[in-house]
């Protein structure tokens, strides 16, 4: 059974090794262009989030329909990966070390989607071209969205489109 993969992006509250980062946003692009995207009103508070969030991070918010408690976001975030079909679901970031802790506890606390695989899916090529080509889809499509670079879910959708690029026959 092929999996499906999809592309996560998070934003937290800090990188600071000393400090354990709280979750702002998630957003989550499937490969037929089915999107989630999130905002948690209660798991940070403005203190809490270091000056690069609050300069990059924090003008980017949504607000409105996509704000909500984390355990919501644990109920409709399950419910997304399971519409997604029965074949597993491997969830894809370019920083697994960062992104994957904060949506794990999310899923070891309210309940994992019975098809999502439980480790995340790095990003990596073994051929070389198909890592250039990966990395020239990124720089094309911050080349058009750079103003919106860490909002989670258009950071995802560049990951998406940066994949689909790299792993196009014939191009």
């Amino acid at each position: 059974m092929k999996a499906i993969n999809i592309f996560f992006d998070t934003e937290f509250t800090d990188i600071t090794p000393m400090k354990t980062p709280a979750l702002i946003s998630i957003g989550v692009v499937a490969p037929d262009g089915r999107e989630f995207y999130a905002e948690l009103i209660d798991t940070y508070t403005r203190d809490m989030c270091s000056a690069f969030v609050i300069e990059n991070i924090l003008p980017l918010l949504d607000d409105g329909d996509c704000r909500m408690f984390e355990a919501q976001l644990a109920v409709r975030l399950k419910d997304w990966i399971e519409k997604l079909g029965e074949e597993e679901v491997v969830l894809h970031s370019d920083s697994p070390s960062h992104d994957w802790p904060l949506v794990a506890r999310i899923f070891d606390e309210y309940g994992w989607p019975a098809n999502l695989r439980r480790k995340c899916g790095e990003i990596g090529f073994k051929s070389p071209s198909k890592w250039r080509k990966y990395q020239a889809g990124l720089a094309t499509f911050w080349k058009d969205h750079s103003a919106q670079q860490h909002h989670a879910l258009v950071d995802a959708r560049s990951l998406d489109v940066a994949w689909k690029l790299a792993n196009r026959r014939g191009f």
